[in-house]
C-alpha cells in the first residue's frame, strides 16, 4: 500500500493524538519494519541527564519554551542515522517543528536517497487540544506551557503544513472524535492518497 521508503512527518497541536496514531498504525502488518522517530520523546530523555545540555533542555521544557532548530533536527538525525538500515517506513512525530527544519530534513532524506517527506496533519481545535493536555497530566503541562505551545505551533508549524499542502504532499486528517474514529479517517487518507500516486 505505502511504497518503500515512505517518511511521514505527523503533524498536529500538542494532544492532537500524533504518537497514539502511529502506534496504531505501526501495529498493521504491512507496516512491519517501520521505525519511529519522536523529538519530544528524545528532548524528555535528553532532559534526565545532568549534563549542561539537559539542564538546558529541562528549563526550556519545563517553561513550555521551544528548542532551538538544530537541536531538534541533530536529535532526529541521529536517530535516524542509528535506526535506519535501508528503505523502512519511517514515522516522525514531534518534528519539523520550523520550517528550517522541515528544510533540512527533506535535505537529509534526499541525501540517503529516500523521497521527500509526506505530511499527515491531524487537526483540532486549539480548545480540544487544550483540554486534552489538561486532563493527561503530564509535568510539563502547567496552563502556561500548553498555551506557550499552542501558540507556537499556530506561528511556526500551520506554515509547514501549508508548505507540504503546496507541494501536494500533505495528508489531512480530522482528529476530532475517538481515537477508533480518527484512526479510520487517516488510514482512509493515507491509502487515498498513494493510491492517486
Amino acid at each position: 500500500m505505502i511504497p518503500k521508503a515512505t517518511t511521514l512527518m505527523f503533524l498536529g497541536r500538542s494532544g492532537s493524538g500524533k504518537d497514539t496514531q502511529i502506534e496504531m498504525l505501526m501495529k498493521r502488518p504491512d507496516f512491519a519494519g517501520a521505525i519511529e522517530t519522536n523529538t519530544g520523546n528524545m528532548l524528555r530523555e535528553m532532559a534526565k541527564k545532568e549534563s549542561i545540555l539537559g539542564k538546558k533542555v529541562k528549563e526550556i521544557l519545563e517553561t513550555g519554551g521551544l528548542m532551538p532548530g538544530w537541536l531538534s533536527f541533530t536529535a532526529w538525525e541521529s536517530y535516524l542515522i542509528d535506526k535506519a538500515k535501508g528503505d523502512e517506513i519511517l514515522f516522525t512525530a514531534g518534528s519539523p517543528r520550523r520550517m528550517e527544519e522541515a528544510e533540512l530534513e527533506d535535505k537529509a532524506l534526499e541525501f540517503l536517497g529516500r523521497p521527500k517527506p509526506v505530511g499527515v496533519y491531524i487537526s483540532v481545535s486549539r480548545e480540544e487540544a487544550k483540554k486534552r493536555l489538561l486532563l493527561r497530566k503530564r509535568g510539563d503541562d502547567t496552563e502556561e506551557s500548553i498555551e506557550n505551545r499552542l501558540s507556537w505551533f499556530d506561528e511556526n508549524v500551520l506554515p509547514i503544513a501549508e508548505h507540504y499542502r503546496k507541494e501536494g504532499r500533505l495528508i489531512e486528517v480530522d482528529g476530532e472524535g475517538s481515537q477508533e474514529e480518527v484512526f479510520g479517517r487517516l488510514q482512509k487518507g493515507i491509502e487515498d492518497y498513494f493510491s492517486n500516486k
